[in-house]
């Protein structure tokens, strides 16, 4: 299927690894001119020359100053993707472990690093009469467990967000969208998941079948499995298409059926 894609520009924030990267590689592939996006210089250039990429930005969207760069290494696109996010600690923080400074540090990462780029790129976009932003959520803003309770609760702010920006956008034929994934096989929880086995007190087994207990035993999925890169990047070039202007506001969840609930 064409999306039709190509001669569009796109900006995806977080793109140096994980989805984000799947995300920008499939763009890419679609005929887009892709920015990809990233604190690491190098391992963006990296990526940018392996997707064929139009171009790098470089800067830390938690501050006005890395998006005010950002957004001048991108221009104006069509397309912003707004995945860069994560936890200030990290995700397997508890209530006692996540103090002040680690609630404000994710909400900058997630919320507000999403909000400045907006901000800054949505103008061209309703100039032009043509645009879509989709923000990178998570199944955690849905399905809250005891852990990172920060990290649930801004990416349950920016599903909040994207409705209100839909709303806000009416008729100007920019749409706002969100997605949330659920467990994902990233390179980082690849290596994540191959050093828990013993933690766990699985030993030595594969990490196809270390997946399959965790997709049982931690966080249980419906199809048995954690999801693929490529499975989020295509749901994200689906919404990115000029096939998805009567979707807005919308919450797509990439799951495998992990969240519990209606939509």
């Amino acid at each position: 299927m064409d999306l039709k894609l190509a001669g569009k520009r796109a900006l995806v924030t977080g793109s140096s690894s994980g989805i984000g990267e799947g995300i920008a590689r499939m763009l890419a592939a679609e005929g887009c001119a892709v920015i990809v996006h990233g604190r690491d210089r190098a391992r963006s250039e990296a990526v940018a020359r392996e997707i064929g990429a139009t171009g790098v930005a470089i800067g830390d969207l938690a501050t006005d100053a890395g998006a005010d760069a950002v957004a001048q290494a991108a221009g104006a696109v069509d397309i912003l993707v707004n995945n860069a996010g994560g936890a200030a600690g990290t995700s397997a923080m508890g209530w006692t472990e996540v103090d002040e400074a680690g609630w404000i540090g994710t909400y900058q990462l997630n919320v507000i690093a999403a909000a400045r780029m907006i901000r800054r790129l949505l103008p061209a976009m309703k100039q032009a009469g043509w645009g879509r932003i989709i923000n990178i959520a998570s199944a955690a803003a849905t399905q809250p467990i005891a852990l990172g309770p920060d990290y649930g609760a801004a990416k349950a702010a920016m599903l909040n967000m994207t409705v209100s920006l839909a709303k806000a956008l009416g008729p100007c034929g920019v749409t706002a969208n969100s997605i949330s994934p659920g467990m994902v096989l990233t390179p980082a929880v690849a290596a994540w998941l191959t050093g828990a086995r013993h933690t766990l007190g699985w030993g030595d087994i594969s990490l196809e079948e270390a997946e399959r207990r965790m997709a049982r035993e931690i966080t249980p999925v419906a199809v048995g499995r954690a999801g693929r890169v490529e499975e989020i990047a295509h749901i994200a070039c689906m919404i990115a298409s000029p096939a998805s202007g009567y979707m807005t506001g919308a919450n797509v969840r990439v799951d495998g059926g992990q969240v519990q609930s209606i939509n």
